[in-house]
């Protein structure tokens, strides 16, 4: 028998979910991550592991993005080309734009013939291609664009993308990072990370879009962003990288371990599974894209052989002393980031995001090393 506990919290989980289905079609997405806490605390509650119900939440938003139109914000339909449209992201944003209204067309490799047509009158060009060609396509394109056209990429790195597009463009300029992979089904509950260039208020649109779709818009300065990469993104892919080959080489039974494995493991497997089957092309270039991300790699690969050889000599009073040398920095961070998730929810509260001035633009930080 199911508790009474349970079942009152099944149907509170029922009730706000026919809540916010039937107010879809006529409302805005409200604060994405107030909807969310409120379905965490019916789902907690109820015992439901997280990794079952947040699979649940972005499809049912990926399904109500579908049925948006442009009247959500207003927005005429926007002449937009992709360069790099067949790619696997150019083909999401592609997706994305067309059910939004808007007309989109692809320009790859063998339609640069066809450039003044599909360039010359875009309201906007976004960049999506390998990191290697990103810089040469924003060169090749600019000269094509109007003074009018908003340029922006979609590249993992940010300072060379947005300072080409600024020598090379005269007009808006931004530089966009979406923070998830090619499979999502659309923006929501994910973030794109923003480095203004010029002309910002000319990406509004664009910009709502992605928030009216569930999507979190994080302001950053190129030079923060990439900073920030390194170790979001580089050094993850290392180690993920690295356990995969592990795995591979140990010839562990993949499928048997699940059988016996907690939610997080099996988070971790299907992170690394997902890695493998992306083209290594982009993995490797991801870990190799600028000499700080190599050097912070060989720092973590450091660190790993650092802690290995204490495992090694069985020294556990070395092992205890890493531990609590570093318990303290997460400690510490924990509570700034209680205290920064506050701050932000109020700053959203009492202001209009899309006012990008300078003055809301983070500083740039170090990393050490």
């Amino acid at each position: 028998m199911i508790p009474e506990k349970f079942k009152q919290t099944s149907q509170n989980v029922s009730n706000f979910s026919r809540d916010r289905l039937s107010n879809s079609e006529t409302s805005k997405v409200s604060d994405l991550e107030e909807q969310i806490a409120y379905a965490i605390s019916l789902l907690a509650e109820a015992g439901v592991p997280e990794s079952f119900w947040t699979s649940i939440v972005q499809s049912c938003y990926a399904k109500r993005s579908q049925n948006l139109s442009t009247s959500i914000n207003n927005v005429a339909p926007q002449k937009i080309t992709i360069i790099g449209g067949r790619g696997r992201m150019g083909r999401f944003f592609t997706h994305q734009f067309a059910i939004a209204g808007h007309i989109v067309s692809v320009l790859e490799n063998e339609d640069w013939e066809r450039a003044d047509e599909l360039l010359g009158s875009a309201d906007l060009v976004m960049v999506s291609v390998p990191i290697e060609c990103t810089t040469e396509a924003i060169e090749r394109a600019a000269q094509y664009l109007t003074p009018t056209t908003a340029l922006c990429d979609i590249t993992s790195l940010k300072v060379k993308p947005v300072q080409a597009m600024l020598d090379h463009h005269s007009g808006p300029v931004m530089g966009l990072h979406p923070m998830f992979g090619p499979n999502v089904k659309s923006f929501a509950d994910h973030k794109v990370v923003v480095c203004p260039g010029r002309d910002e208020e000319s990406f509004q649109w664009l910009l709502e879009l992605v928030q009216d779709r569930g999507g979190e818009v994080i302001v950053s300065t190129p030079e923060e962003h990439d900073l920030m990469m390194v170790i979001i993104q580089a050094t993850r892919h290392f180690s993920r990288f690295s356990f995969g080959v592990f795995l591979a080489q140990e010839k562990v039974d993949i499928e048997r371990s699940l059988l016996m494995s907690s939610p997080s493991y099996r988070q971790e497997i299907e992170i690394i599974k997902r890695l493998f089957t992306q083209n290594p092309n982009l993995c490797v270039d991801i870990m190799l894209a600028t000499p700080e991300r190599c050097q912070a790699i060989a720092r973590l690969a450091d660190t790993y052989n650092r802690i290995a050889m204490l495992l090694a000599r069985k020294d556990r009073e070395g092992l205890i002393k890493e531990f609590e040398t570093n318990q303290s920095f997460f400690t510490q961070e924990t509570t700034s980031s209680n205290q920064t998730n506050f701050s932000s929810k109020k700053h959203r509260e009492n202001t209009s995001f899309l006012k990008l001035g300078t003055k809301n633009i983070p500083r740039p930080l170090t990393i050490d090393g």
